[in-house]
């Protein structure tokens, strides 16, 4: 039998064909994503290379084979063409990383124009508008072979090749080159043989040979792991910068929010920061991770938010407050609850607000809870507030010795305070030999009768 095709530069290509899917199939124990894509890519080269050579053969024997298997073979010889340019495209998409909305876009693009090919050689052998036979066998090529044959597989080469060259920063300036001089070679080849050697198989030695190509410059094993490896680290490091970032805007932010709470009452100036300070202290000798320490720290800047709401003259209030006037005191835990509860990067950020004031015995506010009942961060700030409100100078009371407020954190424990934490404090306290106090020492002495009896608000 004599050929009507030249087969010789496919066949040749085969046997490389299948070594380097064997070694791909053998060597990528774990594949990444772009090797994945890079297999798949080989695989379909290969398979199209093989059913290219078979068609020729079949074609060739067209007086001796029925037109049906004349069919099957063209239009499989015509869909893995397609399917070698659409595994092409999804190569060059896992290796510039391509995600979210645009690559959603582009998928649907690309699957549509795959469907539209698919569609047109599965449906030939009833419409005859790609290729058909005479009553002799003879291959006959009709108004749509172009488009179809050629132009699909061609297209979606294009697209890749485009794609990749638009996000040529992903390689070394060395491949960019060898992949442009590939591309420009591979298409000049695939039109003269389209346009003028359409009885010389060429498409398929030359996809073989750009398969090859991208393998030795991109592919290589070690190439690859490189690649991976440094992209994740980028984007490890992008994700860390981001993380670091939000973490200050957000204590800055925070910082920024309990100063202007503080400037509201004159004698409270610091006082949220202090509050912070001590709560994360005690949540550290408890033992709890440092994370949990830094939301608590984040709850103590902000235990005190609620004042937003309060007159500045009732904070400032020299005296005795009416009932009325302390119930709208009072409402400074509920209100700042209800600023921090949508806060969703700290879910637990407005524990602090609402029940700082809860007593150990149940006979705080809002809520009147007691005991284990209190949530543990709310007894820890309880504590740190009481403290810097006895060891500073407020509108009700002056700073008092650090022993009397030792001994008064002794008396309230298990009253007003949970006796756990309150023996934490006391061993804080006992530890700080170098004490000083934050208000004159000289208005302590001044007031020291004065400031036996301290309340708490």
């Amino acid at each position: 039998m004599t050929l009507d095709y030249n087969i010789f530069l496919e066949v040749a290509v085969i046997p490389l064909d299948i070594v380097l899917c064997t070694y791909l199939i053998i060597r990528y124990k774990n594949p990444t994503k772009v090797n994945l894509a890079f297999r798949r890519f080989a695989f379909f080269i290969t398979v199209a290379d093989i059913i290219d050579v078979a068609t020729a053969i079949v074609t060739s024997a067209r007086g001796r084979i029925p037109n049906p298997v004349h069919y099957f073979f063209n239009i499989t010889d015509s869909v893995f063409a397609a399917l070698s340019g659409f595994a092409f495209i999804y190569y060059v998409y896992a290796y510039v990383e391509m995600e979210g909305p645009e690559h959603k876009r582009r998928s649907i693009t690309n699957l549509i124009l795959l469907d539209i090919d698919l569609i047109l050689l599965l449906t030939n052998p009833l419409t005859g508008w790609v290729f058909t036979y005479d009553s002799n066998g003879n291959y006959i090529h009709q108004f749509l072979f172009i488009p179809v044959a050629y132009g699909f597989p061609i297209l979606f080469f294009i697209i890749g090749s485009v794609y990749l060259l638009g996000h040529r920063e992903k390689y070394k300036r060395s491949q960019v080159v060898m992949l442009v001089a590939a591309l420009i070679i591979t298409s000049t080849l695939f039109l003269l043989q389209m346009l003028f050697f359409d009885d010389v198989l060429i498409t398929f030695f030359i996809a073989s040979i750009g398969m090859l190509v991208v393998f030795l410059s991109l592919e290589t094993p070690d190439y690859v792991e490189l690649v991976q490896t440094l992209t994740e680290l980028h984007e490890t490091r992008a994700r860390e910068a981001a993380a670091q970032a939000k973490a200050r805007l957000s204590q800055e932010v925070m910082l920024a929010l309990s100063k202007a709470v503080d400037a509201k009452d004159h004698y409270t100036k610091g006082h949220s920061e202090r509050v912070a300070g001590y709560a994360r202290e005690i949540a550290r000798r408890l033992g709890k991770p440092e994370n949990e320490q830094e939301e608590i720290y984040s709850m103590g800047l902000l235990h005190d938010v609620g004042k937003i709401g309060v007159q500045e003259e009732l904070l400032n209030k020299k005296g005795g407050l009416t009932k009325e006037e302390f119930d709208i005191i009072k409402s400074h835990t509920t209100t700042g609850w209800e600023i921090l509860k949508t806060i969703t990067e700290i879910p637990g950020l407005s524990t602090g607000a609402r029940w700082h004031h809860e007593r150990f015995d149940g006979t705080g506010y809002p809520d009147g809870l007691s005991g284990k009942a209190i949530p543990e961060e709310a007894r820890i700030i309880c504590l740190a507030d009481c403290y810097d409100a006895m060891t500073s100078k407020r509108s009700y009371s002056y700073p008092r010795a650090q022993g009397d407020v030792k001994a008064e954190i002794i008396r309230c424990s298990g009253t007003q305070f949970d006796p756990d934490i309150a023996k934490v404090l006391v061993e804080m306290i006992d530890a700080d030999k170098d004490y000083q106090l934050r208000e004159l020492q000289r208005e302590l002495e001044e007031t020291a009768s004065d400031s036996q009896n301290t309340v708490f608000t």
